[in-house]
């Protein structure tokens, strides 16, 4: 298979967690040729993370070495099925970070630090809450994060992701959830469906947006059609959150979403378009 690639560029309008900046982020989309079709992939890396950079992405895919690196490959592989997803609802919880307008009984809040408190005003609103501690807790900390919530809106509380920056998550107040730590033991496990391969896990799986660009998350809503639970309540949109973005679905938090089939159709007529260069044969 040839493939090929096309470099962009995505400017944050707000942090994507606490251990990111506000500066211009670049995403790498592949292209290889199915029959007579073109199909596509999108990688888009996260330092803070692990993610290997661009160039080094770019001068090491052919040898698939890593699980990104592979799971980009699948990817591209089943781009070909996944342009005729068909249109499904799927809930959606909605990412706060303060500065939105509330549309969503259950909220994602990334907590910023440990003395952070702006997400009692939701609490007191009698909105539900899923924290992202982003491991910024140790289990002191994280004890005394929780004394500062009063105990009658602890059980609005669903969980909280990665909530140690250890990985015994044994005997903690809230219910935890599994993303980027190897944690345990854990109530849910966070799906990064654009950077790794669908689980085997007991627990209920959260499908998770990867903050990059429109690509992955309509490859992250047909993974989830797919493979995924349509009884939960996923992670996929991300409203507003880069300059110029287009919205990939639409709907209500308080019911369900779709995908904007004329978007999805927009996007991939834009990515026949780009100017593309060789990187390898695999």
């Amino acid at each position: 298979m040839d493939i090929q690639y096309s470099l962009y560029n995505l400017t944050p309008k707000k942090r994507a967690n606490r251990l990111s900046s506000l500066e211009p982020k670049t995403g790498v989309y592949l292209r290889a040729k199915v029959g007579e079709e073109y199909v596509f992939a999108d990688y888009f890396p996260y330092s803070v993370f692990g993610d290997k950079p661009i160039d080094l992405f770019l001068q090491t895919f052919k040898y698939q070495d890593e699980v990104y690196d592979r799971k980009v490959f699948h990817l591209l592989k089943k781009d070909v099925e996944y342009k005729n997803t068909p249109s499904t609802p799927f809930r959606n919880h909605q990412l706060w970070t303060g500065i939105e307008s509330l549309k969503s009984p259950i909220i994602k809040y990334k907590i910023l630090d440990q003395y952070d408190t702006l997400f009692l005003e939701l609490l007191k609103k009698g909105l539900r809450i899923r924290f992202d501690g982003n491991a910024c807790f140790t289990r002191k900390t994280y004890e005394a994060f929780v004394k500062q919530i009063p105990k009658e809106y602890l059980s609005l509380i669903d969980y909280m992701e990665d909530p140690l920056k250890t990985t015994d998550w044994s005997g903690l107040e809230f219910k935890s959830a599994r993303d980027f730590v190897s944690g345990g033991p854990y109530d849910y496990w966070i799906y990064k469906a654009n950077a790794e391969f669908f689980p085997k896990a007991s627990v209920p799986i959260i499908f998770s947006g990867y903050i990059g660009s429109e690509l992955g998350f309509w490859h992250a809503y047909s993974e989830l059609i797919e493979l995924g639970s349509l009884k939960l309540t996923h992670g996929l949109i991300i409203e507003d959150f880069y300059e110029n973005q287009r919205q990939l679905f639409i709907g209500d938090y308080h019911r369900t979403f779709v995908p904007d089939m004329n978007a999805v159709k927009n996007m991939y007529q834009e990515l026949y378009l780009k100017e593309w260069k060789t990187l390898c044969w695999i």
